[in-house]
């Protein structure tokens, strides 16, 4: 691709976000996007084939590395068990946290994005894959730890993987500052391995 081309692809990419972030997918122009970009229709046809291939490439990058390394992290912590003490399982959930944090701010348009102005697109259900992994790695850690005799109901467990996930789309569509949505995340956590221990039975 030339110089030229890639300008002219990256000036489509800026200006598509700002229409998506503006809009939404469903209601997004493409010949808005291109007067903004100053590209004929045909220009950006020649760089995006359609509306969901340029949502794609705003997105596809960061959301398809993160679901990836969310899914490696519960499989490590997966071989700690069930040797994992009250301790251990706040470092290991306080460094995830952290870490997806930090990514999703990193690529804080992308996610912008996924989490607002995706419906209509095959982006829609990603939160969704993302509390199926939460989920599945819930019911395998009750399963392991739990010491209280009682089997966690399985709405327990989606209920609160998806509440997890509702933090990070209330930071993400308030735009919350980074230092803030940290201090915020550090009470999430708090709270909720409290509520673990408590549930699985085990000592403090």
């Amino acid at each position: 691709m030339s110089q030229n081309s890639q300008k002219t692809r990256s000036r489509i990419l800026a200006c598509a976000a700002q229409e998506f972030l503006e809009n939404g997918f469903i209601n997004a122009n493409l010949r808005r996007i291109a007067k903004a970009a100053q590209v004929t229709t045909g220009a950006l046809y020649n760089h995006f084939a359609n509306k969901s291939e340029l949502f794609d490439a705003l997105v596809a990058a960061p959301a398809e590395e993160m679901l990836a390394r969310f899914r490696k992290i519960h499989e490590d912590v997966k071989e700690t068990l069930p040797g994992l003490t009250p301790a251990g399982m706040r470092k290991s959930a306080n460094t995830g946290t952290n870490w997806m944090l930090a990514y999703i701010y990193a690529h804080m348009e992308a996610f912008r994005l996924i989490f607002c102005c995706s419906e209509g697109t095959r982006w829609a259900g990603y939160l969704e894959e993302l509390i199926a992994v939460e989920e599945q790695s819930y019911r395998y850690y009750c399963d392991t730890l739990g010491k209280s005799g009682n089997r966690t109901e399985d709405l327990f467990l989606h209920m609160t993987a998806s509440s997890g996930f509702q933090y990070f789309v209330e930071l993400v569509s308030h735009n919350v500052p980074y230092e803030q949505a940290v201090a915020v995340m550090d009470n999430v956590k708090r709270y909720g391995m409290a509520g673990w221990i408590e549930i699985l039975g085990l000592a403090p």
